[in-house]
């Protein structure tokens, strides 16, 4: 957080306001006359729609003139709106504003994780991969110790690759330059071992309300999809993982569609320099 600080300085004063109108909204005339940057907001506002009338539901704006506890000295009256009373809602609209969508959310709290993560998405987008990269945390800040088949291993031996949710992340043995190192024998002492630092004092505030690290398995010279397929360890714990290997094999023609290597899909494989197959879905 202390090297994004700068970029996310706007989105999080917003949130701030956001979160005393959504929580407080009786109480947000306190900071009224604070100077937002209302750009960002208006891209992909959060509202909150007041379906007490199902016919006729009502779409209030957080920040506009007809929301009681916005930046307005006169709100409309019996305008109010709370979380508990409406939905809060995302609206979507076309480039020129003609067509708009709202995605209603289960609760307030979902609604404005899933909202902040968007704008900042939106504005880390905008940074070179390589500034990205220097923003978020390396290999030797989080790898403190590392063992493996009882020899010892460094953060030298990880291969860092740049998620777009996660940041760096760190694959050890992956086998796609460096010759792969062999297991020969299975249980704990036997596996990888590794002492991390999760660094959650410097995490971003607004963006996760959790701290660990997320870990996955795969084949060596694949690539990793860790959004999809990686499982949590928690911080602060010691925690042992066990693995057995299933392997499942499609058929292809006469039993299905599959493709036995990608190669006759009509669309380009953006991981074919990986070691990795795809099945038509």
């Amino acid at each position: 957080y202390s090297k994004v600080k700068h970029l996310l300085k706007d989105l999080d004063e917003l949130m701030e306001a956001v979160l005393e109108r959504i929580l407080g909204p009786e109480l947000s005339h306190v900071n009224t006359t604070r100077a937002l940057n209302l750009t960002i907001w208006n891209h992909v506002p959060l509202v909150f729609i007041d379906e007490q009338n199902p016919h006729h539901p009502v779409v209030l704006d957080l920040f506009e003139d007809n929301y009681n506890g916005s930046a307005s000295s006169t709100p409309a009256p019996g305008r109010t709106c709370s979380a508990h009373g409406c939905k809060v809602a995302m609206k979507l609209c076309s480039h020129n504003g003609t067509t708009c969508n709202f995605r209603n959310f289960s609760s307030a709290t979902q609604a404005v994780t899933e909202w902040y993560a968007l704008q900042a998405t939106n504005i880390f987008a905008q940074v070179p991969n390589q500034e990205l990269v220097a923003m978020g945390y390396s290999a030797e800040q989080l790898i403190l110790a590392c063992l493996f088949g009882a020899e010892a291993c460094t953060y030298r031996n990880f291969t860092r690759i740049f998620h777009p949710d996660y940041g760096n992340c760190y694959i050890f043995n992956w086998g796609m330059k460096e010759k792969a190192l062999p297991s020969a024998n299975p249980g704990a002492e036997f596996g990888l071992k590794l002492i991390l630092d999760v660094g959650q004092e410097d995490y971003v505030p607004f963006l996760t309300s959790t701290a660990g690290a997320r870990l996955m398995l795969h084949e060596q010279m694949s690539y990793p999809f860790i959004k999809e397929e990686g499982i949590f360890a928690m911080s602060g714990m010691e925690t042992s993982i066990g693995v057995l290997v299933d392997k499942l094999e499609r058929k292809g023609e006469p039993y299905s569609q599959c493709t036995v290597n990608g190669s006759d899909v009509p669309i380009r494989n953006l991981y074919s320099d990986y070691n990795t197959t795809y099945s038509i879905q």
